[in-house]
């Protein structure tokens, strides 16, 4: 193998800028707290159009909602609550499946997800996006880029050319979470309702920076 051959790919995080300039464009706004729960059961149903009963394991949704410097009692933050003017809200306590149980769900999440209490399941319903915007977005899409920096604020992008872009970013998340999009980039069915990408630029000078295990 020749010098020529070889190549390095290197690891790359969000910038704490960014992760903040996220988390304040989206407490800035109205956003049902079960926004984010819709999400991971989202990315958990295979296909949007015949949605399916799931069984989520919400201690491994806390790894999208860990961060310090909560309370003992309060791990999680979750940058999604329909009074903007309560920013203690915002922080939740460990017991996510408490919170998050078929039989703790009232009223407004029960207008987007089907939920079986003896089975501990949950089933999107049809047509989800179009609810969510209504239910949980008070009719305002929330941009995709807030959204896609908060919940991959913790993960690392590999990259063997130019460090990743935002739509890279934005791209990522969808596909993750089992949203659709075209060849094109137009964002398709559920994501199309739900989320804004007429501003898919962060007014940070730094988008990522490169990972470094000193860190």
């Amino acid at each position: 193998m020749t010098e020529e051959q070889l190549t390095v790919a290197h690891p790359y995080v969000l910038s704490t800028d960014v992760v903040r300039w996220a988390i304040d464009t989206l407490t800035s706004r109205r956003i049902h707290p079960f926004f984010g729960p819709y999400l991971y059961l989202h990315g958990l149903t295979p296909d949007e159009d015949a949605p399916v009963a799931v069984a989520p394991s919400w201690k491994e949704f806390g790894r999208y909602l860990s961060m310090p410097g909560g309370a003992d009692n309060r791990p999680y933050y979750r940058p999604f609550f329909q009074e903007i003017s309560k920013p203690e809200r915002y922080w939740m306590n460990s017991n996510l499946a408490g919170s998050w149980a078929p039989k703790s769900l009232r009223d407004v999440p029960l207008t987007v997800v089907d939920v079986n209490a003896e089975e501990n399941t949950y089933r999107l319903k049809t047509s989800s996006g179009v609810l969510v915007l209504h239910n949980l977005l008070f009719d305002q899409p929330v941009p995709l880029l807030a959204v896609s920096a908060f919940m991959l604020r913790n993960y690392g992008f590999m990259s063997d050319g130019a460090p990743p872009a935002e739509m890279d970013v934005c791209r990522l998340f969808l596909k993750h979470f089992n949203f659709r999009q075209s060849g094109s980039g137009e964002l398709i069915g559920d994501a199309a309702a739900i989320f804004s990408i007429e501003d898919i630029r962060t007014p940070t000078a730094e988008f990522v920076t490169t990972y470094s295990s000193e860190f």
